[in-house]
């Protein structure tokens, strides 16, 4: 894993980003990570563990099908919109939001995203490069 620091070599406390090898334990490790941070950055509660699930849908697309060889995990927290970003690095996997069948066991994680955001008066998309799937996050809501 490696961290990334702002100036100076110091973290900044609104901005963190860390790079993964992916694994089957790689959304354990976002979420455990995302837990932190909203702890660290005194993010409400009713807040986290919607964080958490949007960190672990984000992460496990990027492992389940880009076929990467790193996974960045980028969170901030600026003008009361928590920002996530999971970067994959393949240029050839582009998410996209589909409708499962009620008998698929798969497919539903960018749906939970699009509600979870559409509850935090929130958004979400995909880079033009299909690199990095992000969602953005209403703080200001709560407040």
């Amino acid at each position: 894993m490696h961290l990334s620091t702002g100036e100076h070599g110091t973290q900044s406390p609104a901005e963190f980003q860390v790079a993964m090898p992916p694994s089957p334990t790689c959304a354990g490790q976002a979420r455990r990570i995302a837990d932190a941070l909203m702890r660290k950055w005194a993010v409400p509660s009713l807040l986290t563990g919607d964080v958490r699930l949007v960190v672990s849908e984000l992460v496990t697309n990027a492992f389940l099908h880009s076929g990467t060889d790193v996974i960045t995990l980028s969170m901030a927290v600026q003008g009361g919109v928590l920002r996530i970003d999971v970067r994959h690095h393949v240029t050839r996997h582009r998410p996209i939001l589909r409708r499962p069948r009620d008998d698929d066991e798969h497919g539903r994680g960018l749906l939970l995203v699009k509600a979870i955001a559409d509850n935090w008066q929130g958004s979400w998309g995909v880079s033009c490069d299909g690199t990095t799937t992000w969602c953005e996050l209403s703080v200001a809501v709560i407040r």
